[in-house]
């Protein structure tokens, strides 16, 4: 069986923000993917690395195809839902096909929005021209997708927004708020030429996105459950470097 269906358990320290009999959920730190992936290094650990050791020290079967119930981008932080079992784990899927789930996430993004409070309703497709990324336009196959934002705070250039994600599309927050003009600081593929230069004026390298609340319904005891994950160090950082109070 190759390597990446089942890796070998690594402890990678993983924070633990909520556990019960059925799930649990982590603080996905920034820098390391959620899985392996092509143009990786052969040697590089990944989330699923930590999990594997995280169900080793719970005497729990390990199976990389149903333990995680959703995904974050490798310089995304904050809170990822994992299932122990793959019960749970189709249960957890289905709360996010049916938009049950909730997902809060911050965003620290270039320029400050005209409205404050918003509705960004644009399907969602794999890029025509770049197929590594997504789009709104010029896309194939576009699929629904809405977010909502809200301005928390805002400096000279930059506003922090709060998103609420009412679909789950690939690189969904990044696309979105890049449709509108206003795309996350530190980002090297869905940024324009005046945030990634605005990003390196501030000596913002990472990317300013977190996964803030996480709200879903637990099957170990069928009760809704909101877990939120603390700002990391990196994003405070580029808070205090564009003056905004988190």
């Amino acid at each position: 069986m190759p390597e990446w269906i089942n890796p070998e358990s690594h402890d990678l320290s993983l924070s633990i923000l909520y556990e019960d009999d059925a799930c649990l959920v982590i603080d996905k730190p920034a820098g390391i993917s959620v899985h392996p992936g092509s143009g990786m290094a052969e040697n590089e650990k990944t989330l699923l690395h930590g999990v594997a050791y995280l169900f080793e020290e719970r005497s729990l079967p390990f199976s990389s195809h149903d333990v995680l119930a959703h995904r974050l981008d490798k310089e995304t932080t904050g809170c990822l839902l994992v299932a122990k079992n793959p019960e749970v784990h189709a249960q957890l899927q289905k709360q996010f096909s049916e938009r049950t789930i909730q997902k809060i996430y911050l965003a620290l993004v270039f320029g400050i929005p005209k409205h404050p409070q918003a509705v960004i309703d644009a399907p969602i497709g794999r890029s025509m021209k770049n197929t590594v990324k997504m789009g709104v336009i010029g896309v194939r196959k576009g699929r629904s997708s809405q977010t909502t934002y809200r301005v928390r705070g805002q400096g000279d250039a930059c506003a922090l927004l709060e998103c609420d994600l009412h679909t789950g599309r690939t690189h969904q927050v990044r696309v979105h708020l890049s449709s509108i003009g206003h795309p996350v600081l530190g980002d090297r593929k869905y940024g324009n030429r005046a945030s990634q230069e605005f990003s390196k004026k501030m000596g913002i390298e990472n990317l300013c996105l977190h996964a803030r609340k996480l709200g879903f319904t637990s099957p170990a005891d069928n009760v809704w459950h909101e877990i939120e994950a603390p700002i990391s160090e990196l994003f405070h950082k580029a808070l205090r470097l564009c003056r905004i109070a988190p």
